[in-house]
C-alpha cells in the first residue's frame, strides 16, 4: 500500500496535469473561427431590434390609450410628428381641469415628444379613408368609448428602407397586429375594415 501511494506522488494522474499547448491552440482557433462567422451577422440584427422595438413602444401607449378613453369616458389621442420621427401623447383639456378654471379656456396637452429609436423613421400612417399620409403631424384618435376608426402606422429603418414594420389598428375591436415586411411594402388597409366606416 505504500508503494502505491509513493507511485502516485512522482506519476501524477493525466488529469491533474492540465492541458497541452495543442489542445490550447485548437480551442483558441475553433472559437475564432466563431466568432469570425457571427460577429459580421450581428449587425444585422440590431437594426431590426431597434425597428421592432419602436414599433411596439407605439403598440403599448396605443392599447394603453384605448384602456384610458373607456375608463375616463374622454376622447384620448395620440400624435405622429412623420417629419421628426417622433409622438406624443395627447390628453383632452378636461383631465387638468381645476376648480378655479373654465373648460372653455383650456385646451390639449400633451405629455412631450417621444424619439424614435436610432435609424428608425416613420414612412407613414393612415386610414383606408384618406390614406397613408407621408409627412406632417398625423393624429390617432379614440372616442370616450375607446373606439377609433381602423388605421395603420409604418416604420422603416433610414438605412435600410426595404425593412418596413406595419402596426394595423382595428378601431372596434382594439385589435392590434404588427407585420415585418423586407421587401419595403406596408400593411394596407381596405374600406371594408369593420372601423373603416
Amino acid at each position: 500500500m505504500r508503494r502505491q501511494s509513493e507511485r502516485h506522488r512522482q506519476h501524477p494522474r493525466r488529469s491533474e496535469r492540465g492541458f497541452t499547448l495543442m489542445e490550447l491552440l485548437v480551442t483558441m482557433t475553433i472559437i475564432s473561427m466563431i466568432f469570425a462567422m457571427v460577429i459580421p451577422n450581428l449587425g444585422a440584427f440590431v437594426p431590426a431590434a431597434r425597428l421592432e422595438g419602436s414599433g411596439k413602444q407605439i403598440q403599448r401607449r396605443l392599447d394603453f390609450l384605448r384602456s384610458e378613453a373607456r375608463i375616463r369616458g374622454r376622447e384620448m389621442g395620440m400624435e405622429l410628428d412623420l417629419d421628426r420621427a417622433r409622438w406624443r401623447i395627447v390628453y383632452p383639456p378636461d383631465i387638468q381641469l381645476t376648480l378655479d378654471q373654465d373648460q372653455a379656456t383650456l385646451e390639449e396637452w400633451s405629455v412631450g415628444w417621444q424619439d424614435l429609436e436610432e435609424g428608425v423613421v416613420f414612412a407613414g400612417a393612415g386610414d383606408a379613408k384618406n390614406g397613408l399620409a407621408l409627412r406632417g403631424l398625423y393624429r390617432i384618435r379614440f372616442d370616450e368609448f375607446g373606439f377609433s376608426s381602423d388605421q395603420v402606422v409604418v416604420l422603416r429603418l433610414e438605412a435600410e428602407p426595404d425593412k418596413v414594420w406595419s402596426l394595423l389598428l382595428r378601431g372596434l375591436t382594439g385589435e392590434t397586429t404588427a407585420e415585418l415586411d423586407e421587401e419595403g411594402h406596408p400593411q394596407e388597409l381596405t374600406m371594408i375594415g369593420e372601423g373603416a366606416f
